[in-house]
């Protein structure tokens, strides 16, 4: 040991530049002078000698310089194999210690490794969809832009629209913040083939001829449009390389080959690569992209732009704002500002994923925590051991080295599974998604979250190893060697970092109890809710016309012979037609104005909902009619409407909304219409926090696409039946049948979802605190045993040292509960957009996580419990 700190003395100092120099003259010197008397026996003077010596030796500046180089690359190779050599010896070290001690180490490396899978799952998604969400090019700069309402958006939604044609070429044209800014449109799906039984369903999309710039995706063969071919609406088409692949088998002969698509024929003049998406996040690669005409100026353009480098969000805006102004006047007289908005604002549900990074970020805490205080206790029971290395000669950097290697080689087994447990984690998201979170399609295990869990990983391992080193080095040498193992632990402030350490754990596990528990409730509030109707035996037919039914007397036909077709079906009650299909909302864009009431403010433009419905609509639904009647002249110039019973009792008295009238204003204008009935309020689209928020109906116009309701006996097979009477009208047609009931079950599936998801994570925590305590109270009787022997000696009953053990359990437990449901009043706010029918500040919630927080403190003072009644008096005193 004594040679050892010797050699490093030595090889510190000879670190140092004129050190070496030194070492190098004084080699050089020998060097000379021992030729030189070589020279000198030979015969010549001893400056002849020496001359002659270091003539032969060479340049002296550049031999130093070689000896120099060499010397230092020996010295470097050297510390490189002393050091790989002490660390191989403290690897192995390592290793023998974990492995005498099994148990300890299973725990620590499967705590750690739940913390960082679970971290690692969630963060999958997050850096997937919110800090990678599009895959192209400069991605940092790409940014989507649509128009959202100037003043009077009351619906509780963000609600944006698409801006029309005028508005984006004069963006186009005139703006000087973007590199590019192009037009495109998720065109839905369509019906590849001829238009009979065989065609195939694809998906399509419209963009301009540029859009392959700002994407970074170039045809693998052939060409995009043209500018020519956009411009005079030419039936070309650029096919997606999945198509090609399985329906023309990757022939490159395909180009100019013709594809029936709906109802229409097109040319195919290339080919994308599968990895040409859409800019949404999580969107599927179209089979067919198709030219979008900016010159149609009745359709809304959905708008993706890459910014010039150094050009902020906010000066896009301004300058798309300015532009929209002075274009304003050909488009409309709504008045709208543009918003400019990164692609992961994007993701509907970004603060759920938010809220739920924020709640493995507790799990992590929980299960750095749990680990912390496993190693305060190892360290604390190690000391003996490091007091008689210490004074065999092994220093203090020694010392923290092989504890520092330890931990980090501990924390590197729990990254390591971890990651693995994150990879399954995310794939099990992945199966058990709604398919209302379609963005989680795109999430996946990526570089930056490998980076974060080896971060994590080295962070932990360090960290753990210095709380080591920290509790190791309390005591004196002397003080370690003349105790025992047991109560050289006994320090009071190292159970009192234990202590703090577990009332943490609680107090997270707390919060998140109190947030899933929010969330159970509020999902069983929903699926309890009053939708208004009845659901049960009810069906909607959806039909997208195509083009030959681009006129409403062609729609009208059709929707009466179907109508007429279906309510002759066997086991169908009723039939009724609307504009809105089952889940779906649909807005009309203006001021709601009263008549009687104040005007709206000029340039409102509210989104109020409203439903096109034919006059049976509310008797096949079972939506009540508690005033006036359904409608009773459907025509255009009859202007009659029906409102919602919630809307109607804020503005008039029971029995008195019927002949009032009301208009959706535009700066003043609109036409009024007259209230002849009012219904009760229903929520075909799902429970709905707001009964009394506007909900308008007016007679079908036939004026896009269209949902068939229809109520049957209950006879199964009714339902395809009635699939196929809409089949034999327009064998073209492809329309999709939906069961209303199981349509609104899905549009609960997201809250199920996230509610499992998060009580995942609290359970987790729960059990990983549930741990901390139980080893906690472990260690706390482990050094106590000797005081528990004397006073069982003393006549303690067994119903008292179970109260003495279980009372400390159960304070930790109570103290991280109040704590925890302190803190849940800021947590709650996370997750207040995804209640219903539940406050933030819900009482039941809090309570029964409070009672499931001790219950687990009871479970988890069970075996240490059982230990401190199990301790035999003479025994234990001996022992001391």
């Amino acid at each position: 040991m004594i040679r050892r700190d010797v050699r490093r003395f030595f090889h510190l100092a000879l670190r140092r530049r004129d050190r070496w120099e030194r070492e190098v003259e004084d080699e050089i010197k020998l060097h000379l002078t021992l030729r030189a008397e070589q020279f000198m026996t030979e015969g010549r003077t001893a400056n002849d000698a020496y001359a002659e010596a270091a003539r032969r030796f060479g340049p002296l500046t550049e031999s130093r310089a070689r000896l120099l180089a060499a010397a230092r690359h020996r010295e470097k190779s050297m510390t490189r194999a002393e050091y790989l050599s002490d660390l191989q010896q403290d690897l192995r070290f390592a290793v023998r210690g974990l492995r005498r001690q099994l148990a300890w180490t299973v725990v620590t490396v499967l705590t750690l490794a739940l913390g960082i899978g679970a971290t690692t799952a969630v963060f999958s998604v997050v850096s997937s969809l919110l800090l990678h969400p599009v895959p192209y090019p400069g991605a940092d700069r790409v940014v989507f832009v649509d128009q959202q309402p100037s003043t009077g958006n009351r619906t509780g939604m963000s609600i944006s629209i698409l801006p029309s044609a005028p508005i984006v070429r004069a963006w186009i044209a005139n703006n000087r913040s973007f590199e590019t800014l192009q037009g495109y449109l998720d065109g839905g799906d369509g019906w590849l083939g001829n238009g009979g039984n065989d065609a195939d369903r694809v998906r399509l999309a419209r963009s301009g001829p540029a859009f392959s710039r700002i994407s970074g995706a170039t045809p693998i063969i052939g060409r995009m449009f043209s500018d020519a071919e956009t411009a005079s609406r030419a039936h070309v088409a650029v096919i997606g390389e999945g198509l090609w692949r399985s329906r023309f088998a990757g022939d490159r002969s395909v180009l100019g080959k013709t594809i029936v698509l709906d109802d229409s024929v097109y040319s195919v003049v290339g080919v994308l690569p599968s990895a040409a998406r859409l800019p949404r996040p999580g969107s599927p690669a179209p089979d067919v992209w198709l030219p979008l005409d900016l010159h149609n100026d009745q359709i809304g353009v959905s708008l993706v732009g890459r910014l010039h480098p150094g050009v902020t969000i906010d000066q896009a805006r301004t300058e798309l704002d300015s532009i929209y102004v002075r274009t304003r006047s050909l488009t409309s007289k709504l008045q709208f500002t543009t918003r400019v908005i990164s692609p992961a604002r994007l993701v509907h549900f970004r603060d759920t994923l938010l809220m739920l990074a924020a709640a493995v970020a507790v799990v992590l805490l929980v299960s750095c925590a749990n680990v912390a205080h496993l190693q305060l206790t190892r360290a604390a029971s190690r000391g003996r051991e490091l007091a008689i290395r210490a004074s065999l000669g092994a220093g203090r950097g020694r010392l923290l080295r092989q504890l520092l290697t330890e931990s980090v080689f501990l924390s590197g087994l729990g990254g390591a599974l971890g990651i693995v447990l994150g990879w399954l984690g995310l794939h099990a998201i992945l199966v058990a998604r709604p398919s209302s979170l379609f963005e989680l399609t795109a999430a996946h295990l990526d570089g930056t979250t490998l980076f974060v869990a080896v971060l994590v990983t080295v962070g932990c391992g360090v960290v753990f190893g210095l709380v080591g080193v920290l509790e190791a080095g309390r005591h004196s040498m002397h003080e370690a060697l003349k105790t025992s193992a047991t109560n050289f632990s006994r320090g009071g402030s190292a159970a009192t970092l234990r202590a703090i350490l577990v009332v943490s754990e609680m107090a997270l596990s707390a919060t998140l109890l109190v947030g899933a528990t929010m969330l159970v409730r509020s999902v069983v509030m929903r699926q309890r809710a009053n939708l208004g109707f009845d659901p049960s035996d009810l069906y909607a037919i959806m039909v997208d016309y195509p083009n030959r039914y681009a006129t409403e007397s062609a729609r009208q036909g059709f929707n009466v012979e179907a109508a007429t077709r279906i309510r002759a079906v066997p086991g169908v009650r009723s039939v009724a037609v609307a504009h809105v299909g089952p889940t779906g909302r649909a807005f009309t864009i203006g001021g709601l104005e009263v008549e009687g009431e104040p005007p709206p403010t000029t340039g409102e433009t509210s989104f109020i909902d409203e439903n096109e419905v034919t006059a049976n609509f509310f008797s096949t639904l079972g939506i009540s009619l508690v005033e006036g009647t359904t409608f009773t002249d459907t025509s255009a110039a009859a202007n009659q409407i029906i409102i919602n019973e919630g809307f109607a009792r804020k503005h008039w008295p029971r029995g008195a909304a019927v002949g009032r009238r009301l208009r959706v204003a535009f700066n003043g204008q609109g036409k009024w219409k007259t209230i002849v009935g009012v219904a009760a309020d229903a929520s075909p689209s799902g429970p709905s926090a707001d009964m009394s928020a506007p909900m308008l109906y007016v007679p079908h116009a036939d004026n896009g696409s269209t949902a068939i309701y229809f109520r049957t006996t209950g006879s199964g097979g009714v339902a395809q039946l009635a699939r196929g009477v809409v089949r034999s009208i327009d064998p073209a047609l492809h329309p999709t049948i939906a069961s209303v009931e199981a349509a609104l079950h899905d549009a609960t599936s997201a809250p199920r979802f996230i509610m499992a998801v998060l009580s995942a994570f609290t359970l987790l925590a729960l059990v990983l605190a549930s741990v901390g305590l139980y080893g906690v109270m472990t260690h706390t009787i482990a050094q106590q045993t000797r005081e528990i022997g004397i006073r069982v000696a003393l006549g303690a009953s067994r119903g008292r040292i179970a109260r003495f053990v279980i009372v400390r359990g159960v304070t930790f437990a109570a103290l991280g509960a109040a704590l925890g449901l302190v803190a849940s009043h800021w947590g709650t706010k996370l997750i207040e957009n995804q209640l219903y029918g539940v406050a933030a500040t819900d009482t039941p919630s809090l309570v029964l996580g409070g009672i499931v927080l001790i219950g687990a403190a009871l479970l988890a003072c069970i075996v240490p419990t059982r230990r401190a009644l199990g301790v035999d008096p003479m025994t234990a005193i001996r022992a001391e």
